[in-house]
């Protein structure tokens, strides 16, 4: 997260409005520079919309802290492990012995400063052994599995990307990892931008509860924005002025196929199947912007004929 501004902008605002519109119902988030003072009155004054809980190292409260926001009945374990490759090693030892006396989490999240396969760094390097291996029995106790790179076994993608200044290496350190037993019940795993200023990407999951029936996508409805486009209210209005006029000329002729019903069903028809042509050429010029640079990224990344250097600069270009 990098703070809570960015040039005069509170962050928190836009991670509210990023749960809402992405219906995320938990959230992790480091590097919020977040004291306690801040999160109660962030808890004030997000009141019932977001539960925040914030867990601040004593040594570093302005650097290194962990945030849940918005939380359901499921056990996450939230990481924010350290950059140096010794004490990350030592750090999951650590994880590992102090959870033999707290509940087994359902889930593993957060920034683990750590790759297990080469193919999670560009360009491909292989991680400290120690802390590879500790992370790797920190694992299997716990029996969790990194979903997103079963799903996609030889897809490059990465959460993290470093500026040019800094060398423009990129990594997937960021993931979240889950027990065997809710695995089967877990699915839309992606990697997208954030959507705030930071230098990582979103992660993300969807699980469902177990006891839940399923449910299909329900009744269609009118996306908002036809609400606002006046041109669409006016062609909507024109239909309307038409049909009150087909049934005011019906009188006394009408049968079982032609009366005030079926003139009713056939505005009603014409007008949804007019929202629905109107949504699909009205999707933001933005939105297609981001969808062709996601498409742009995915294949430089993946082009296995483009110079390595040349693949650097070009995927770090695209993410910022």
């Amino acid at each position: 997260m990098r703070g809570q501004w960015h040039e005069g902008v509170d962050k928190w605002m836009h991670i509210n409005q990023i749960m809402k519109e992405k219906k995320i119902e938990i959230l992790a988030v480091q590097e919020t520079h977040l004291s306690k003072d801040n999160e109660t009155s962030l808890n004030e004054t997000f009141n019932k919309r977001l539960k925040i809980i914030s867990s601040i190292d004593p040594k570093h409260r302005n650097a290194k802290d962990i945030v849940i926001t918005k939380g359901k009945k499921i056990t996450i374990l939230v990481v924010y492990a350290p950059n140096e490759p010794s004490k990350n090693g030592v750090f999951w030892e650590e994880v590992q012995t102090n959870l033999t006396s707290l509940p087994t989490p359902d889930v593993l999240l957060g920034d683990f400063n750590i790759v297990e396969d080469t193919l999670d760094r560009l360009p491909p390097k292989q991680d400290n052994k120690h802390a590879t291996v500790a992370l790797m029995c920190l694992k299997l106790s716990l029996d969790l599995r990194d979903r997103w790179r079963a799903e996609n076994p030889d897809l490059l993608a990465y959460t993290y990307a470093q500026s040019s200044t800094q060398g423009g290496q990129q990594s997937r350190i960021d993931r979240i990892y889950i027990s065997e037993n809710i695995l089967s019940f877990s699915k839309d795993w992606t990697i997208e931008p954030a959507g705030i200023a930071t230098d990582h990407q979103l992660i993300s999951a969807r699980i469902s509860d177990i006891r839940m029936p399923f449910m299909g996508r329900g009744r269609w409805t009118l996306p908002l924005f036809i609400l606002k486009d006046k041109d669409i209210k006016d062609q909507i209005i024109d239909m309307g002025h038409t049909m009150q006029l087909d049934i005011k000329n019906l009188l006394s002729d009408r049968s079982a196929t032609h009366n005030p019903q079926t003139i009713f069903k056939n505005f009603k028809d014409m007008a949804i199947k007019f929202c629905r042509d109107k949504a699909r050429t009205s999707i933001p010029k933005i939105q297609n912007c981001i969808n062709s640079l996601k498409s742009d990224l995915k294949a430089c990344l993946n082009d296995q004929s483009t110079p390595e250097e040349e693949c650097h600069l070009i995927g770090l270009e695209l993410q910022e």
